[in-house]
């Protein structure tokens, strides 16, 4: 059983990028603020979210596929990497759905953390229909951005260009042994627009997506790599 940390400890910003045929990722304009404790950020967290609907990202399946693998440590860990909608919100809500190689990611303060603003915007709309209620929307994502030091990456012509030229089947299919004998056979729609659109942007970057959720797994064939 890998050791869970209640909150992935604050990363050192990288000095360079590996990143020079895109120059897409910017730093999140904060000013620099006293350290929250983990106690007050703890308390925070519970202030802020009021509700979340079962399985509001659609991964259970996803997650009940990869419980029944036998997963093994990252050989490498890269030097940087997209977060997609999930693996951020569990970072900042739950940080006990991370999984094992998730964590070693972000627990490494070498690591530069990036988000898609297509995760932002998927979340919002989560917001905006009821299905993730928070109290406190005034710097809910800058908030996040700061405790956690992660950073935007921009939507340029070339990354909606690979959203568009991106070749992939519709649906993946997914199986796990419920128990003995028992198989679960499920197919999942990977043609979602948050899908498709981090994945351009993972692709375009050259980086892996974090991420439970196994409809990335479509994208495999264009190159795109995931760690769970």
């Amino acid at each position: 059983m890998p050791t869970i940390t209640n909150t992935p400890p604050k990363r050192k910003t990288s000095k360079t990028s590996s990143v020079t045929k895109n120059p897409v990722v910017t730093s999140s304009p904060l000013e620099k603020k006293k350290k929250q404790t983990q106690a007050s950020w703890d308390k925070w967290v519970k202030e802020c979210v009021v509700s979340v609907s079962p399985d509001v990202w659609l991964t259970h399946a996803s997650e009940l596929s990869h419980g029944a693998q036998l997963l093994g440590d990252l050989k490498k860990i890269p030097k940087q990497v997209l977060l997609d909608t999930p693996t951020l919100d569990y970072l900042f809500r739950c940080p006990s759905h991370l999984s094992h190689n998730a964590l070693l990611v972000l627990n490494d303060e070498e690591v530069e953390c990036l988000v898609s603003p297509e995760s932002l915007l998927e979340w919002a709309d989560k917001m905006r229909s009821g299905q993730y209620m928070i109290s406190k929307e005034s710097g809910f994502f800058d908030k996040i951005f700061a405790r956690f030091e992660l950073k935007s990456v921009v939507a340029t012509a070339d990354v909606y260009q690979k959203y568009l030229s991106l070749k992939n089947p519709n649906f993946v299919d997914i199986t796990w042994e419920r128990k003995p004998g028992n198989m679960i056979d499920i197919r999942l729609n990977t043609d979602e627009r948050p899908t498709r659109m981090i994945a351009s942007h993972a692709l375009l970057l050259g980086i892996p997506v974090i991420s439970p959720d196994m409809r990335f797994n479509a994208y495999r064939k264009e190159g795109l790599k995931t760690i769970w």
